[in-house]
């Protein structure tokens, strides 16, 4: 059991088939005989059953609603994935996942189909939300460890995230134009939804604001107050936003029947505004999605000599570098500097 290697003492055992050799730092037999007895009492010794990994993950989605409901309906979506992976590869804990299983996870993230009907629909996704998948877990483990849950190590530590561009495509001021025209088709369509009649609102409406689709569909008449508008944003951080003329007509347009200035039914479902979106793009050859409405507004004061500071103010973001994603410039402007000189 235990042997003696120059001046130290070593434990040499085997516990369920595997070899355990630990050095017992001690030159003294009868030292030595007790430490390693109780090195191998503890090793013996029955361990605990692990964290279940969709039990703890109901945890963390039930504070993460609590803390951060804007983003914590994308993350309970997400948290679905990799839960179906987890289940197809049979990791039951958060001890059983190893950075290799991670790497195996984005693989299949990456690289995903799935059968609707008879057809296969890629799934597939891009390497910006790769990371948020990886981002997602990483700050989940974290929980666990800071609630003293679990014990063990945070295996995203160990997972390279993909570097990202995070230059942002506005539209041009011509294909808002277009989107906007498109909404306002699909709006007077016989047999539209309540969404598809409010849908071109609901764009003019975020590029004269800057407020995100939460936001909008969040607002009540009573945050309405000599035309400007009380947000709640991301962390039920509250902010003043003003309201343009634009913007100002718009509201005048709703009809008082709800507590909401846009009563959208459904206004929860997470896929709202998916078949919208999906036609606007069908018929402008625009790949617009709708949170290009808060970042046209942002990059259109830019434009127009607004500074950042007042910005990063009117969108609410809690850090500067983020509205500094605004402030690209394109290879014309470039250009355009560069022969000022």
């Amino acid at each position: 059991m235990i042997k003696k290697r120059g001046s130290l003492y070593w434990l040499d055992i085997r516990v369920g088939g595997k070899r355990v050799r630990r050095s017992l730092k001690t030159g003294e037999h009868g030292l030595a005989l007790e430490k390693a007895r109780e090195i191998e009492r503890e090793l013996r010794a029955p361990k605990a059953p692990g964290v279940d990994i969709h039990a703890f993950s109901l945890q963390y989605l039930s504070w993460a609603w609590d803390t951060k409901p804007a983003s914590a309906n994308q993350e309970s979506r997400r948290m679905k994935k990799i839960l179906e992976f987890f289940d197809e590869h049979d990791i039951r804990t958060l001890s059983d996942v190893t950075p290799y299983h991670l790497e195996q996870l984005r693989a299949w993230l990456k690289t995903r189909k799935v059968k609707v009907g008879d057809k296969e629909v890629d799934r597939s996704r891009g390497q910006a939300t790769l990371n948020r998948y990886m981002q997602l877990l990483r700050g989940m483990f974290y929980k666990a460890i800071d609630w003293e849950i679990y014990k063990g190590p945070n295996p995203v530590k160990k997972v390279k995230f993909f570097r990202e561009d995070r230059a942002i495509k506005p539209l041009s001021h011509e294909e808002a134009k277009a989107v906007l025209e498109v909404s306002r088709q699909i709006g007077a369509r016989k047999g539209a939804s309540s969404l598809q009649k409010a849908f071109a609102d609901l764009v003019e409406f975020a590029l004269n604001t800057g407020m995100r689709k939460s936001e909008i569909l969040n607002l009540q008449w009573k945050d309405i107050k000599n035309w400007e508008a009380t947000v709640k944003g991301k962390g039920n951080r509250t902010r003043t936003a003003p309201l343009n003329a634009a913007a100002r007509a718009i509201v005048e347009r709703q009809h008082k029947k709800s507590p909401h200035v846009f009563p959208i039914e459904n206004r929860e479902q997470q896929d709202l505004f998916r078949r919208t979106v999906l036609q606007v793009r069908k018929k402008t050859g625009i790949p617009f999605h709708f949170h290009l409405c808060r970042h046209y507004f942002a990059t259109t004061l830019l434009e127009r000599g607004v500074d950042i500071v007042t910005i990063s103010s009117i969108l609410g973001h809690s850090k500067m570098m983020t509205s500094l994603l605004y402030s690209h410039t394109d290879r014309q402007k470039k250009r355009a500097a560069v022969e000022k000189i």
